[in-house]
């Protein structure tokens, strides 16, 4: 059965602008694309008519922590990013379960609202997954892994998160590893994830050079988070020798699997190197404001052709998981950057990230129908900036072929 959505505008990405354009569905998946009269005299079925709006592929959260989603202002930045961690620590043992769930469906509506279509979510607790049901949106369920201070060893943590993976089907998305960050998780457990991630196809991603205090660490072997794991009883024979990429580039994590969460901290060599391996940055700008960072290193990244994708991080480090929101943020920093360019970094570099190019981020032939829509209102005439700018929310979003709200009638 076919189904043809009209709009003022279609955004296909790769290529122009369709001025009175159209998309025909068929199942999860887009048949055509083009001008409406054209695409309606070689396709018949139902018609939906979004009016005078922008038809958009769906947005790309490369990066989120759906369980956090109710500790907004419950974890303080007090300009030490180790007190920051360990405040969240503590702030997730206050929580029972049923609040956990109730957060992580809020987060997903929260995404659904505002324009996001698929997620990359960051999942501390993976029996969450079988208790809530199978979301609309397409989700990559990203295990968390963290060995240390853990009774288990980092084969052990392995194994658990492959048993997991195994027994387990998502019906939209699908699973990933997420070794914490450079200072949580050994070099074995780094490498056995890029192992296995490679192996399976399947993305890993992971906190990488977020901090100066995690830069000051392992490059350095200085400093606060130094003296906190040190403590701790850590081994801390991986710190100064080598800034945190050039580590995870010995234990063969970077790579086109490889989506690098931050990437705050990095040395030329360091750009070198994920520009070499194909390595993804993923930026979060509301998250990069809160810690009060200076100028993200967007221009580097794109000088060295480094693919940069967008994501809203938690609560805990922002006041919603609007990616909408993401990207204003990002154009008031950059205010030469055009809302193609913004849109652009929220759909085709997301999708570029999840290798998955011909599926998600465009409107064309044999890509999957995640779509969004909003008003031209204000736009100035300009499509992309009626998505990139639209007020908080879209009014129309579709995974998969399947409407999950609608609001233009």
């Amino acid at each position: 059965m076919t189904s043809i959505l009209r709009a003022q505008y279609v955004l296909p990405m790769d290529q122009p602008p369709i001025e009175d354009g159209a998309v025909a569905i068929e199942g999860d998946t887009i048949v055509a694309v083009g001008k409406n009269a054209e695409v309606r005299a070689a396709h018949t079925g139902e018609i939906r008519d979004l009016g005078e709006r922008a038809l958009a592929p769906g947005l790309i959260n490369a990066h989120c922590h759906l369980d956090y989603t109710r500790l907004h202002d419950e974890v303080q930045w007090r300009g030490s990013f180790t007190e920051w961690l360990l405040q969240l620590v503590a702030a997730k043992k206050l929580h029972p379960e049923k609040e956990y769930l109730a957060g992580i469906q809020m987060g997903l509506d929260m995404l659904a609202r505002s324009g996001t279509t698929t997620v990359v979510n960051i999942e501390s607790f993976p029996r969450f997954i079988e208790q809530i049901p199978p979301p609309q949106l397409r989700v990559w369920w990203c295990l968390e892994m963290i060995d240390f201070n853990r009774s288990e060893g980092a084969r052990e943590v392995a194994a658990q998160t492959l048993e997991f993976i195994a027994g387990h089907s998502i019906p939209r998305g699908g699973f990933g590893f997420s070794p914490h960050a450079p200072y949580t998780a050994t070099a074995e457990l780094y490498r056995l994830c890029a192992q296995y991630s490679r192996g399976r196809n399947i993305p890993l991603t992971t906190h990488l050079a977020e901090s100066e205090e995690e830069d000051d660490m392992i490059r350095r072997g200085t400093g606060r988070m130094y003296d906190y794991f040190s403590r701790a009883g850590r081994d801390m024979s991986d710190c100064k020798r080598v800034s945190p990429t050039q580590l995870l580039a010995e234990c063969g994590v970077l790579g086109p699997n490889c989506l690098a969460a931050h990437a705050n901290y990095l040395t030329p060599l360091d750009v070198s190197l994920l520009k070499q391996t194909g390595t993804h940055v993923v930026h979060c700008p509301k998250t990069h404001r809160f810690f009060g960072r200076g100028s993200p290193s967007l221009h580097t990244w794109k000088e060295h052709r480094i693919n940069t994708c967008l994501g809203t991080d938690s609560m805990a480090s922002n006041d919603t998981l609007n990616m909408l929101g993401e990207m204003q943020t990002l154009g008031h920093m950059f205010p030469r950057m055009s809302a193609q360019e913004l849109l652009t970094l929220a759909t085709v570099n997301g999708a570029k990230a999840l290798n998955l190019r011909e599926k998600l981020g465009r409107i064309g032939v044999g890509a999957w129908a995640d779509l969004i829509a909003a008003p031209m209102d204000g736009a100035g005439g300009d499509p992309y900036e009626a998505i990139v700018y639209a007020d908080k929310q879209v009014s129309f979003s579709m995974v998969g072929g399947e409407v999950v709200f609608d609001e233009t009638q």
